[in-house]
């Protein structure tokens, strides 16, 4: 008798990325189809959901990350543009007036500083997260997402419900919290 063979977690995934890969023209997996994959393969629910939140904002912060990085580097582009042209018409205007004295360096000097400078900040791979967590809130809204809001959290951003499900807080529940933080205070 022969048992059914049995496969570690790696290759389970070797498996499940190759049968996709080969299914023809897929629109992908549907939430339903990844929740049954996972109680065939003995995962709970729970950890399915968790994963799917953890790839869609992976792929949510990458792609802000990249349309920032774009950005400036197209505004880096821009001013290094802006520059050439400027003293080019400040050399030529030195040159027709005042061929002897060339104060157009002065120009060209401090503004290539100020270049070298927007440069070197404008194309690190660095991003704040502030300007990473307006950018993730730009990419959902424009998906048409519905976010209300993006809370800041330490392990990364939370995004609300649509906002028709965030449930306003009362006049009340207001007084309340007040009270609250004016007796911890004392």
């Amino acid at each position: 008798m022969s048992k059914d063979p049995s496969y570690a977690d790696d290759e389970v995934r070797d498996i499940i990325e190759r049968a996709l890969k080969e299914q023809p023209a897929s629109s992908g997996v549907s939430h339903e189809d990844l929740l049954s994959i996972g109680a065939g393969v003995g995962l709970s629910p729970a950890a399915i959901e968790a994963a799917a939140r953890e790839v869609t904002e992976a792929r949510v912060t990458t792609a802000a990350t990249k349309r920032i990085l774009s950005r400036d580097r197209r505004v880096v582009v821009a001013h290094g543009l802006a520059y050439a042209v400027v003293n080019a018409l400040l050399f030529a205007v030195n040159f027709l007036t005042t061929p002897g004295e060339w104060w157009v360096l002065f120009p060209v000097f401090f503004w290539g500083l100020a270049l070298l400078l927007h440069a070197g900040f404008g194309l690190s791979k660095r991003v704040s997260e502030r300007r990473l967590s307006r950018e993730k809130r730009r990419l959902l809204q424009a998906a048409g997402a519905g976010v209300a809001r993006l809370t800041e959290r330490r392990a990364g951003v939370r995004v609300a419900g649509p906002v028709d499900q965030i449930e306003e807080p009362s006049l009340d529940d207001v007084e309340a919290s007040r009270s609250q933080r004016g007796t911890r205070g004392q």
